[in-house]
């Protein structure tokens, strides 16, 4: 009888364990939407717009900004050569760091040669705006 008992029990708290382990957490997409929203800046052309989304700790020279929009034109330039241009940007995933405000998103870039590409925008959020690292 105490074998049944024991039996039962383990069978209770393995099928509890299971159960609890199957949930899984929400998936906060923010970061991933915000990244999207900037690599959407490189198809309107607005390259400028693009870098005002990256994370800087202090205010950069106007000289390096500029080469960081000359960068971003450049990027799509070579993309525009060799791919016929990036045709869409879609959100992957989002993995978000349980301890900073600091995430990784994972976009896929769909080329107008109909490859695609897999690429990862590190992400912080500073004073409540997620900016690209």
């Amino acid at each position: 009888m105490l074998r049944k008992v024991v039996i039962l029990t383990v069978c209770f708290v393995a099928a509890a364990v299971v159960y609890s382990c199957r949930g899984e957490k929400a998936v906060d997409f923010a970061a991933a939407h915000q990244a999207k929203a900037y690599y959407d800046l490189l198809l309107k052309e607005k390259y400028a717009d693009f870098v005002e989304g990256m994370d800087f700790p202090e205010p950069i020279p106007d000289s390096y900004r500029q080469q960081l929009v000359d960068n971003a034109r450049m990027f799509v330039g070579e993309q525009q050569e060799e791919h016929h241009g990036i045709r869409e940007v879609r959100v992957v995933n989002c993995v978000n760091d349980s301890v900073k405000p600091a995430a990784n998103a994972f976009l896929m870039l769909c080329y107008g040669d109909s490859t695609i590409e897999e690429v990862v925008v590190p992400m912080v959020k500073r004073d409540g705006r997620w900016l690209m690292k």
